[in-house]
């Protein structure tokens, strides 16, 4: 069971803090490797483009690439399935009387389980990249699609090498390098084979793109007389121009690099050292892909496979693929185990996308991919959405709205034992407490103004000071906001369960709302960043409609507003509190979005703002009140490491404007946090 899993993982803490650094190490190169870039957005959009013209283009694709190539000596072999491209590789090295193969890299070939097929018809199969060729000896798999040993440590590595190959090496990177070199020399020497995959597949030429940070992706497919390429058919792009601009962005996405050290095209097949021509195939693989086309999950096939969802994924960077996948790991390991393998083998771990958003905005093709695992939560025999616990914490709006007609009752109901126990019966942790209930929030402006305010639930029922103190912050500016009354939750936790009639059926009312405003000149500003996400991201995706993108770009949080105010006016902004230093921890939400206006805006205010780089608490909206390891336990791992940071921080005043960042903080830190809002005052 899952569960299980994730526990086994998080008692593992060398493992958990192994997969931490290496991925926050990646995220670090990424970063540092954008900003050489002046056009990274209009670089993605590009990219989303090429993509999608190649997916909706594969079939005329298919014949252009098989033409060229064979044109020019190859050979081309198309396989439907997972078993038919084993079969095809093997009846190709079997006809040359193979014993032994050469792989490079190929997440493919893990998704055929090549190496596996080949084996039990008495071919050796011997991994060449570093990480792989451990794994295979460790008889593990892949916890990362580009990192597949991140799991391990150096130590790990020279136990694994000494056991296995016979020699002892020393825990030190580069005696296990020089050791693992000399161990493969060999084999590259005496194998009648190579097989690798392809990050690229180009049409009009018949090239095959492949990128690698070691030396074997070319010295495999160099030796060897015979030289077998498999390659998923999404991988076909039309002409050299789209691959160089997909090169661009996928190693930067992918390790922080301009370019790998080695990006190797193959035209035709290679002349050998003793003048004849190696022997070329190509194998495109479909297992499932040519149908996925046709559906939600074809979004997926603009995937380059850089990684970087994987590298920002909050419970990835915790567990790695072990737990958090199938053949292929993390956010876009739950779409593509959709395509290969079904839906209800994709949600055997979807429940660990937490709906953050990250990997979608981080996606150098830009592939909606926390939108598309929404989608897939809602399928199968396996979907979301069933359990008793995921139902009533998807029904919270109701619930609130219920208890805000007497909160004096309700908010004593909910310290009582009784409440906790059947909590924890139903599957809550009662760890938690259910954030207290006020009287709904009740707007000043009566009369429709040039700012509507979409407040969701919190700032409804649960803390309706935010809201006053919004209307406050305007006045001070000479401005006002009207609140529509009619709006209704925006829908989140029946997207983070699968329940997606229900959260449409919450998208469209507001949309409706909403427009008449945005239709009149209105701009809907809201001071919760999920609310904000939504309306910019996901009601456009689920409702497919012009009112909807039209909703969304005249959204904006409130931080956007009043630091546009304060710039464009020339107005003070001055601190309410005496305490000059601040923690303010940026939601995800907010950080998938790219809004972090607070922080100029407390700083403007004379505060000493301090803030971290880890980019997710971990409660994740209602999914850190589940009872267990796949709730409160992995919710709480997930922030550990701001925890820290938070305590070393000392005295000082904790913020952030997610109303469930600020439950997780003060459950762990069991201080006050506050709503940046309050903080400052303009003048």
């Amino acid at each position: 069971m899952l569960t299980d899993k994730i526990d086994q993982a998080l008692k593992q803490r060398d493992k958990v803090v192994a997969i931490r650094t290496s991925l926050k190490r990646l995220r670090e190169n990424r970063r540092r490797a954008l900003l050489e870039l002046t056009n990274f957005e209009k670089l993605r959009e590009l990219a989303k483009q090429i993509k999608d013209k190649n997916t909706k283009n594969l079939k005329t694709n298919i014949e252009t690439f098989t033409r060229a190539l064979e044109n020019q000596g190859g050979k081309v072999h198309f396989a439907s399935s997972a078993e038919e491209a084993c079969r095809l590789v093997y009846q190709i090295v079997s006809a040359k009387d193979v014993k032994l193969v050469v792989k490079s890299k190929s997440m493919t070939t893990e998704e055929l389980k090549l190496n596996e097929y080949l084996e039990r018809m008495g071919i050796t199969v011997v991994d060449t990249d570093l990480g792989e060729r451990v794994l295979q000896l460790a008889r593990d798999k892949p916890a990362h699609i580009v990192a597949p040993a991140i799991h391990y440590t150096r130590r790990d590595f020279a136990q694994i090498i000494s056991k296995n190959e016979g020699v002892w090496v020393e825990s030190d990177p580069e005696k296990i390098t020089q050791s693992i070199r000399l161990l493969l020399r060999k084999r590259f020497l005496s194998a009648q084979a190579a097989i690798s995959g392809a990050n690229f597949l180009i049409a009009r030429s018949g090239s095959v793109v492949l990128v690698t940070n070691e030396g074997n992706g070319r010295l495999g497919p160099s030796v060897p007389p015979l030289y077998i390429v498999v390659a998923g058919v999404e991988k076909i792009v039309q002409n050299e121009e789209d691959a160089a601009l997909l090169l661009e962005l996928l190693a930067r996405s992918a390790t922080g690099q301009s370019l790998t050290v080695y990006t190797t095209f193959t035209t035709g097949p290679q002349r050998m050292a003793d003048g004849s021509l190696q022997e070329l195939h190509v194998v495109l693989v479909d297992n499932g892909r040519m149908r996925a086309r046709e559906t939600e999950l074809g979004v997926a096939l603009w995937c380059i496979r850089c990684g970087a969802c994987l590298n920002t994924c909050p419970t990835f960077n915790v567990l790695g693929g072990h737990v958090f996948g199938g053949v292929y790991p993390g956010p876009m390991g739950v779409l593509w185990s959709a395509i290969i393998e079904g839906y209800d083998n994709a949600n055997n771990f979807s429940d660990l996308c937490i709906s953050c958003g990250l990997c979608s905005s981080v996606c150098p093709t830009k592939i909606p991919i926390a939108e598309t695992i929404m989608l897939v939560k809602s399928k199968g025999k396996n979907r979301r959405g069933k359990r008793l616990s995921e139902k009533i914490l998807a029904s919270v709006g109701g619930i609130e709205r219920f208890a805000s007609k007497a909160p004096k009752i309700w908010n004593t109901l909910v310290l009582t034992k009784f409440t906790k126990s059947v909590m924890d019966l139903i599957g809550l942790d009662p760890r938690r407490t259910p954030p207290k209930v006020e009287k709904e929030f009740e707007p000043s402006a009566k009369e429709l103004t040039g700012f509507v305010y979409f407040s969701d639930i919190y700032a409804r029922y649960n803390e309706p000071k935010i809201a006053y103190e919004l209307e406050k912050i305007f006045k001070e500016v000479g401005l006002s906001v009207y609140y529509p009354i009619e709006q209704t939750e925006a829908g989140m936790p029946y997207l983070s369960y699968g329940m997606i009639e229900k959260a449409r059926k919450c998208a469209r009312k507001n949309v409706q709302v909403l427009l008449k405003y945005v239709s009149s000149g209105c701009k809907i500003v809201t001071t919760e960043p999920t609310a904000l996400y939504l309306l910019r991201h996901v009601y456009p995706f689920l409702l497919k409609s012009r009112e909807a993108d039209f909703v969304a770009q005249n959204s904006y949080s409130v931080a956007q507003i009043v630091y546009s105010l304060v710039k464009e006016r020339n107005l003070s902004v001055y601190p309410k509190f005496s305490q000059k230093r601040v923690f303010y921890h940026v939601p995800c939400h907010a950080r998938a979005l790219g809004e972090e206006y607070y922080l100029p805006l407390l700083k403007l205010a004379g505060y000493e703002v301090v803030t971290s780089d880890v980019t997710c608490c971990g409660i994740a909206g209602t999914f850190g009140y589940k009872k267990g390891a796949l709730g409160y336990e992995l919710s709480m791992v997930v922030g550990e490491e701001l925890f820290e940071q938070m305590a070393k921080f000392g005295e000082g005043i904790y913020s952030t404007d997610s109303s469930v960042c600020s439950i997780q903080i003060k459950d762990a830190l069991k201080k006050s946090c506050f709503h940046p809002l309050f903080l400052f005052g303009v003048g």
